[in-house]
């Protein structure tokens, strides 16, 4: 923006002065050309009155009597020519012939480099003589000479203050322009704390910058008050729960079948009840956190998280594999882990015994493909269309769902995104597209 201002407006100042300055040089160059020439007039005039009673009568004798030669400003040729157009006198250079002839005839034509004018000697009607004045306009072509390169340097000076003017105004008018579209990017990426400043700019952009800091302000308090909500119900309710949990617990190892049975189903239920409020506790945590990416070694976190999940693998008979090639990305410390232990285990939940899930990691031009694929039911094409919505149905057509959401929203942050599949031979695969970064030197250990 900031640089079409600045052409815009330079463009503006170059056409008027195009407009003005061309003309005005035309025509201040026609009126020194005319005033030169009215010039060479009036001396011819002044010539011509003296000659008028020296010449008299006596240019017309036999003997053609003849004058002293007229006085002269430099670079001026004259001849002064009797009634019947003889030469009586001259001074300067000779006169060309032809001019001469031309005069005669009463058609005199200016030369190449010079001016040349005839005053007649005595009354116009039946002039004495002819004073013929050739003066050289070097004079003339050196003013305006002049003349022409004061007016471009006026138009340089014009244009280059013009420029200055147009840069300031661009600044001016861009520079709160591109603060406020940083900060509507850096609001965009979840740093809701950000403002602008409303002081800077034409009263427009000061009042869109206001207006803009107020919306951020509301923004920012609707989701504290939305996060500051789901935690403290979260908390809330884990106590009445833990609660209910001990009572039931206790009741199960008292009572007998088909009591039990229910109650086990009972306590199952506020298992479950317990995983939604983690899930919803990581929600509010995942969309407070504003920390900016930093380079870190994928494979070590993805071996790391395995040999975490192998003891219950091997509790439910479930193969756990992995095969992660080196590779660097860009995320957030710790989303890495919770994107890895929310897809295992939503794969894990899926699987009965004798079914596997498999890890892999590779890198692919500037992206690293992390992969969690398994062999179990699968999903359907609706269901994986719809499996980041919060609350949505899983696999077994329960409502739950806050696993693959928390994903898809801490991998957001990062820049990074999620897509699901299906694996050859049946079952669900998730990608996970990642940033590929440059290797850091030296490299933060993680643990």
């Amino acid at each position: 923006m900031s640089r079409r201002i600045f052409a815009g407006f330079l463009g503006v100042l170059v056409f008027l002065l195009g407009l003005v300055v061309g003309p005005l040089g035309v025509k201040i160059s026609a009126q020194q050309r005319n005033d030169f020439r009215a010039g060479a007039q009036t001396a011819a005039r002044a010539l011509a009155n003296a000659e008028e009673e020296r010449l008299g009568d006596a240019a017309d004798s036999s003997d053609g009597g003849r004058a002293a030669a007229p006085a002269i400003d430099a670079g001026d040729d004259v001849a002064i020519l009797g009634r019947q157009g003889q030469v009586i006198t001259t001074a300067g250079r000779p006169l060309p012939a032809a001019l001469l002839r031309a005069v005669r005839a009463r058609r005199p034509a200016d030369a190449t480099d010079a001016v040349v004018v005839t005053a007649p000697i005595g009354s116009p009607d039946r002039p004495d003589g002819t004073v013929v004045l050739v003066r050289a306009d070097g004079p003339l072509d050196k003013r305006v000479h002049a003349l022409w390169l004061g007016l471009v340097a006026a138009v340089i000076a014009t244009i280059g203050l013009g420029a200055a003017v147009a840069a300031g105004l661009a600044r001016w008018i861009g520079r709160p322009l591109r603060h406020l579209g940083a900060a509507a990017n850096r609001m965009g990426h979840g740093e809701v704390s950000v403002r602008t400043n409303p002081e800077f700019g034409p009263p427009e952009v000061r009042a869109v910058a206001a207006t803009f800091n107020e919306m951020a302000q509301r923004l920012g308090e609707l989701l504290d008050s939305q996060r500051n909500m789901t935690a403290d119900v979260s908390h809330q309710l884990r106590t009445p729960l833990a609660a209910l949990q001990l009572r039931l617990e206790l009741l199960a190892e008292e009572a007998r079948d088909p009591v039990r049975s229910e109650l086990a189903d009972a306590l199952r239920e506020i298992g479950r009840l317990n995983r939604l409020l983690d899930g919803l506790l990581a929600v509010a945590r995942a969309e407070e956190t504003t920390t900016k990416p930093g380079a870190v070694h994928v494979a070590d976190v993805v071996i790391e998280r395995v040999e975490m999940w192998q003891p219950l693998a091997q509790e439910r008979d479930v193969a756990l594999n992995v095969l992660a090639e080196p590779a660097v990305a860009l995320v957030t410390p710790d989303h890495l882990e919770q994107v890895l232990d929310n897809l295992i285990a939503n794969a894990m939940d899926a699987l009965s015994p004798g079914h596997r899930v498999d890890v892999s990691l590779r890198s692919v031009a500037d992206e690293v493909l992390l992969a969690v694929s398994d062999n179990g039911p699968g999903m359907s094409p609706t269901r994986r269309a719809d499996a980041f919505q919060r609350f949505d149905s899983d696999r077994a057509g329960r409502k739950s769902g806050l696993g693959l959401a928390i994903v898809a929203r801490l991998l957001a942050t990062d820049g990074g995104s999620i897509a699901l599949g299906e694996t050859p031979g049946g079952g669900l695969t998730a990608i996970v597209h990642l940033c590929r970064a440059s290797d850091p030197a030296p490299l933060t250990a993680r643990s």
